[in-house]
This record gives structure tokens, C-alpha cells and sequence, in this order.
């Protein structure tokens, strides 16, 4: 073989050598980059509980933010309607009695005559409180007793029971209320002063700019009205 035919065969050999290992090479390279195919399966399962996951945590998420705003508002409520409880209680109180009030009014005096030849009965003090609830009074005690307008006199034989206490004479009815208007109910000519007075009963009547009435100590209670039913 020549020298030069030699040459060309080894040339063609170190092609043929190069061509193998490149070839080669470039699987191994690949492989080497390239996933099985079952972990991509697996990558591609993790990713979508990946994103599930993230999906449930934000619904979450919104469910407690909304919580949230719910009870922020039921506290704003709460405040709102335990403060207008608390006016509606005290309101009702005031109503009922159960509260000391001032204000102004007038306080009429009944008395027996100097020989108690007349002396006020039951009546005549049921007959001036009920006058004053008529003329507008909003508050009324007797003898420092807080009556309410649904209250009874009971005549003893000695003075008269008022709201489960024994009063006796002389009877000073305290009405709060415009004094004018109250004064002129009673003083009326034939009214309830000059009916008193000619039975002989020692009768006054005074004007107060300002006075104090306790709070009522009996029992409110009825024993025949009940709430109606809703129509």
C-alpha cells in the first residue's frame, strides 16, 4: 500500500472515530438534561396539588376575612343597640317610677279641722291624685309615698294604706308638673279645693320652683292585662 493510501484510510478511520464519539456524546448529553418521563408525571402532580392547595388556602383565607367583617359589624351593632337598651331601660324606669325625679309643681295639704270634726278620708285623697293625673301631673307621692296612677287608697280605721304603707294625716300630696296648670285645676271655682273646704277641710296649696319625689317601692304587676298577640 502506498504511502499515500495509508494516509487516506487513517484519515477515514480518525473520521469514522470523531463521527462515533460525537454521536455518543450528544446522547449522553441529552439524557443527562432530559427528565424520565415518569418523573414528569409525578413533577406535573405535584404541581397541580401545588396549586389546589394554594386555591383551598385562599378560599380560606376569604372565609375567615369575611368572619371577620361579620363580627367587627355585630360588635359595632352590639354597641349601638346595648346603648340604645340601655336608654330604652331607663326610660322605662323613669315611666314606671322606679327612678327619683325633681322638677317643679305644687304640694297640697290636707288637714283635719281643730276639733277633727272633719278629718280627710281615703277618698278625698284618691279624688285630688286622680285631678293631678288629669291636669297633667307626671310624677305624684304622698307623704313622701311615690304613688303611680294605678295605685289605690284604703281607707283604716286610723289614716289610709297607700302603696302597702300606712299614712295618716295631714296628707301633703307632691305633684311634679306645670304649676300653673296644676294649681288651676285644683283651685277651680266648684273644683276639688272648694269641695274639700266646704266639708270643713283645712286645705292649702303652694307653688315649688323645684322638689324631690323618691322612687316608687311597690309592685308593678297586672293580674288581668297580658301582651296581646302578634296580628
Amino acid at each position: 500500500m502506498s504511502p499515500s493510501t495509508r494516509g487516506f484510510a487513517l484519515m477515514l478511520f480518525l473520521a469514522g472515530f470523531l463521527l462515533v464519539f460525537h454521536v455518543r456524546a450528544n446522547q449522553a448529553y441529552r439524557a443527562s438534561v432530559a427528565l424520565p418521563s415518569h418523573r414528569l408525571v409525578d413533577l406535573s402532580v405535584l404541581i397541580r396539588r401545588q396549586q389546589e392547595s394554594d386555591r383551598a388556602l385562599g378560599d380560606a383565607l376569604a372565609v375567615l376575612e369575611a368572619k371577620q367583617r361579620q363580627i367587627e359589624a355585630a360588635q359595632a351593632q352590639g354597641r349601638s343597640l346595648d346603648s340604645a337598651t340601655r336608654r330604652d331601660l331607663a326610660e322605662y324606669r323613669n315611666v314606671l317610677g322606679l327612678t327619683p325625679v325633681q322638677g317643679p309643681g305644687i304640694v297640697i295639704t290636707l288637714g283635719a279641722d281643730a276639733a277633727r270634726q272633719s278629718v280627710p278620708q281615703a277618698q278625698d285623697i284618691a279624688g285630688v291624685v286622680n285631678e293631678l293625673w288629669a291636669a297633667g301631673a307626671e310624677a305624684a307621692a304622698v307623704n313622701g309615698v311615690r304613688v303611680l296612677a294605678t295605685d289605690g287608697v284604703v281607707p283604716l280605721p286610723e289614716g289610709v294604706r297607700i302603696v302597702g304603707q300606712r299614712v295618716m294625716d295631714p296628707y301633703a300630696i307632691a305633684a311634679i308638673g306645670d304649676p300653673v296648670v296644676l294649681e288651676g285645676a285644683l283651685l277651680v271655682r266648684g273644683g276639688p279645693v272648694d269641695g274639700l273646704r266646704g266639708v270643713g277641710i283645712d286645705v292649702s296649696v303652694a307653688r315649688l320652683p323645684k322638689m324631690v319625689l323618691p322612687s316608687y317601692r311597690g309592685r308593678v304587676q297586672f293580674r288581668f292585662a297580658r301582651p296581646s298577640a302578634a296580628p
